[in-house]
């Protein structure tokens, strides 16, 4: 359901639902508001089946709110995960005469403020080199949640598993999580509940790795765009 991919699409948003669709739901009224100042953005949301009322919740609020002209739902195969998920999102827009410049894959669970995505496109337009970058992601009450990472390692492993007060500090810069900063920087991997990725970084390293089902997709897939030359950063604005 929904409309075909226009020609002019600079970005792609792909959702990935599982048993979620009021938040999926929620998650398209705040990228109409973003629509404001991305017209060229299309959004992909991707079902999987599990035996509930999504597909009929989130197609009838997408006919109900004139939303099918920038919103393409499509029903999976199967459950195949987020990898997968995402992956019938992006291929065929990939692939297509008409490629989108970006991808945000976008977790069902969010709610976009206006402006977020346009500060994450310029700035991967100011910076060819940058692969993808992450968002600031916050709850509600707009606490910040750690989105950006380092990864994971021997090292890093002793220090989350040890916790050895002065040990655990002297070893802080080798921990997977560090401290949320509210400056740009260039980090190992970023969450992908909210990441902007360059569409040459598809073309050239291919697409999520569907062996993991869930956790871990965008390690391996920023790890990939690493050792392809790629730089991964994080953006809180």
């Amino acid at each position: 359901m929904g409309a075909k991919m226009p020609q002019n699409t600079d970005i792609l948003v792909v959702i990935v639902n599982y048993r979620t669709p009021e938040l999926t739901i929620d998650a398209l009224a705040s990228l109409e508001v973003e629509r404001k100042h991305l017209p060229d953005m299309h959004v992909v949301v991707t079902n999987a089946p599990a035996g509930d009322d999504s597909q009929q919740r989130i197609t009838y609020a997408i006919a109900q709110n004139n939303w099918s002209d920038w919103v393409t739902f499509k029903e999976l195969e199967k459950n195949g995960g987020f990898a997968y998920g995402n992956n019938v999102g992006i291929e065929p827009a990939i692939q297509s005469e008409n490629p989108p410049r970006y991808v945000l894959m976008l977790n069902p669970d969010t709610v976009v403020r206006e402006g977020a995505i346009v500060s994450l496109r310029d700035f991967l337009d100011e910076r060819p080199y940058a692969g993808m970058v992450g968002s600031r992601l916050e709850d509600p009450d707009g606490t910040p949640q750690a989105s950006a990472f380092r990864f994971p390692g021997i090292l890093s492993e002793l220090v989350a598993t040890l916790r050895l007060g002065v040990f655990t500090k002297l070893m802080n810069r080798y921990a997977m999580t560090p401290p949320v900063q509210n400056h740009a920087h260039e980090t190992d991997w970023v969450a992908g509940a909210s990441m902007l990725v360059r569409r040459e970084v598809f073309e050239q390293i291919g697409y999520l790795d569907e062996g993991y089902f869930l956790y871990y997709e965008e390690v391996e897939f920023c790890l990939r765009a690493k050792r392809a030359g790629w730089q991964c950063w994080y953006e809180p604005a």
